[in-house]
Order: C-alpha cells, then structure tokens, then sequence
C-alpha cells in the first residue's frame, strides 16, 4: 500500500514538473541542490528531533522543524554538468556546507542554519519557524526565510536577490516502521512558487525520494551510515539527480539530547 501510494505521488510530482524541467541553471545556482533549510539533507521527525527516519528531502524544506537540543552539520558536492564527482570544490562542483541548530519546543520549534558555499565561505542565515505541529490528517505547518541578509546570488555573475519566503506543510502518512511523509509548499524567489517532495523508508536504514524544488526534479536516496546505541547521534549518506542530469552526493551527522 505505502509503495502504490509512493509511485501515486511520483506520478502527481512528475506533473506538477511540467514543462518547466529545462530550467535555467544561472538562476540561484548556490540553491540548485540543497538550500540548507529543515529536511534539507538533515532529516527532521513529526517531534522536531534530527535523525534518520524523519521527512528527508533535498532542497525542499519540511514543515517539521527542529526544537531546543537539536544539532546538525552537513556536506554537499554537486556537479556543475552530468560527471559525478567525488570532491568538495572545483570549477565545475558546487559545494555546500550547514549547520543547524534547534529552539524552543515540539510542534513550536525554531530552526536557524548557517549556510556557506564553495570556498568563498560567504555566510547565509537561514531562519524556519514552525506555526502548529501535526494532528490527526491536519498536518504540521512552518514558515522561513532563505538567505535573510540577502546575499547571496539570485543569478550567476550578479550579488543579491536570492532572499526567499515561504510557508510548507508536512504530513506522516500510515504510522509504521516504513513511513511515508509528504511536503507540500508554496514560496518566492528561488521556490518559484509550489514546490512539492515525498520521502518514503522502504527499510530501517533506506531513504527514498522525489521532489520537485520549484524549478527541476530531483530523485535521491539516502543511507543510515550509524546510529548511536542511546539514539542521540546520527550520520547518513545521500546521492541525488537533480534535473536527471546533475549529481550530488552529501553526509549529514546530527545530534540530539
């Protein structure tokens, strides 16, 4: 039933795509893999808590959001053309790195990242505050910002305008120990108005993926490398095809009291 359901949302994503998946790559090229926002390579559960087996996207920010003891570190390199490459920076690799850390309390958290790019180390803050936490078929919803201080780039070779608003709903579908979660928002800027994403666990340590950023698909995977005996560390590795033509890879390790 979760796996039908999953291949339905695809299908539904894959539409919502249309005609737009030639996007223009110069347009917020530093947000084209992974924005460093809650469920952005740092997966994020229905309580506020980082760790694997929470909504886990790409550049799709979840509604879930982490809370107070929540902390997060992450890595991306992405290529600038169809070659994978397995390296941090370089003319044609995007890389990225954040660090997140949560406030306040479940259903109300408040999540801030410190986001760099490449070897510039250039710093954007990143703010999500979540509005009510899920209930029931009502589902969890969050407000954010991306890139507060405005500046980073909104097209290659020009400085500012990527600052971006948006608001995300978030809902786990069948409680199980294979949950599917579904996002679903609506932003400016570097969103691009509705952007959608599906994160299903086919198994304890395997994450599946397809969203739909705004501007281009995207379908990942991701792998529970280690998960701390107590439940307070985790690390985990994805692999993600943005556009079906772009590689990424990256790590996140997350801790939590």
């Amino acid at each position: 039933m979760r796996a039908l359901l999953f291949v339905c949302l695809l299908a539904c994503l894959s539409a919502l795509c249309g005609a737009v998946w030639a996007e223009d790559w110069l347009k917020y090229p530093e947000f084209r893999h992974v924005c460093g926002l809650p469920g952005s390579g740092i997966p994020v559960n229905e309580f506020g808590q980082f760790g694997f087996g929470g909504a886990f996207h790409m550049n799709v920010p979840c509604a879930y959001t982490p809370t107070q003891d929540n902390y997060a570190v992450m890595y991306n390199s992405a290529s600038r053309d169809t070659r994978f490459r397995i390296k941090l920076s370089g003319h044609r690799t995007d890389g990225s790195a954040a660090a997140m850390v949560g406030f306040g309390k479940p259903g109300h958290g408040l999540a801030a990242t410190y986001f760099v790019v490449d070897e510039e180390w250039v710093n954007t803050v990143n703010l999500q505050y979540q509005l009510c936490p899920e209930d029931g078929d009502i589902p969890a919803v969050a407000v954010g910002i991306l890139d507060i201080f405005d500046q980073r780039q909104a097209q290659a070779g020009k400085n500012g305008g990527a600052r971006s608003f948006y608001v995300t709903a978030t809902r786990k579908i069948e409680e199980s120990a294979k949950p599917l979660f579904v996002t679903l928002g609506l932003g400016t800027e570097k969103f691009h108005g509705v952007f959608g994403a599906v994160s299903y666990y086919p198994a304890e340590k395997i994450n599946l993926g397809f969203e739909y950023d705004g501007r281009v698909p995207r379908p990942h995977v991701a792998y529970n490398v280690y998960s701390s005996p107590d439940d307070t560390w985790d690390a985990s590795v994805h692999v993600g095809w943005s556009n079906f033509d772009r590689p990424i890879w990256g790590l996140n390790v997350t801790y939590k009291r």
